[in-house]
């Protein structure tokens, strides 16, 4: 499924923190096949609001790590439709996430105001061969670059949080907003793991 690339028309609130949604975000794992803007706005609302994004963020790998723990390889690689990704290619997808994170982070830092490119993440994972990716060096490499994303952010002043980007197509996107945006895509995909580990195999 193509990453929705339209703009939320509300003003406020977690709306308007969604509006700035990176490219990365709404993609074929996220978004639901007949879901609504506003329907898929309400479901991310749900998951984010009264958290700790950097908790959440904290908390996300020893997680994933003991949804691992049973799952066979075979398990891990086994997409639940043709269309969705299996737990290997979310798995990596998350990794990848983490390094265009960490990019547009300290891009923003270094450089406030910066343009942020978006990317096509379907085309990341075609050409990073997702589906060959192994599930656990994966659910690693996303600890790893999770823990330094998490210290940089950690190190950062109140006012610094708040420098922004300028998102080629969505506009105005700063430190915080991002540090959120992740907890929120952290969530709707260990949710989505956990529905696939926990599907029984059809006969």
């Amino acid at each position: 499924m193509a990453a929705w690339r339209g703009l939320i028309s509300q003003d406020t609130g977690i709306a308007s923190l969604l509006q700035s949604l990176p490219h990365f975000i709404l993609t074929s794992g996220d978004l639901h096949m007949k879901e609504t803007v506003q329907e898929y706005v309400q479901r991310i609302q749900g998951k984010i609001a009264g958290k700790d994004p950097l908790r959440v963020q904290a908390s996300t790998a020893k997680t994933l790590a003991a949804l691992l723990k049973r799952a066979t390889p075979g398990k891990l690689r086994k997409r639940p439709a043709p269309d969705k990704w299996s737990v290997a290619e979310i798995l990596a997808h998350l990794a990848d996430t983490e390094i265009v994170t960490g990019w547009r982070l300290r891009s923003i830092l270094s450089s406030p105001g910066a343009s942020i490119q978006p990317y096509d993440q379907d085309a990341w994972a075609a050409n990073g061969q997702y589906s060959k990716r192994d599930a656990r060096k994966a659910l690693e490499q996303f600890r790893v670059l999770r823990e330094a994303n998490l210290a940089f952010v950690k190190s950062l002043s109140p006012e610094q949080r708040k420098l922004f980007g300028m998102h080629a197509e969505r506009g105005e996107e700063s430190i915080e907003r991002l540090t959120q945006l992740i907890a929120g895509h952290d969530i709707n995909h260990l949710e989505q793991i956990e529905r696939i580990l926990a599907a029984k195999p059809r006969r």
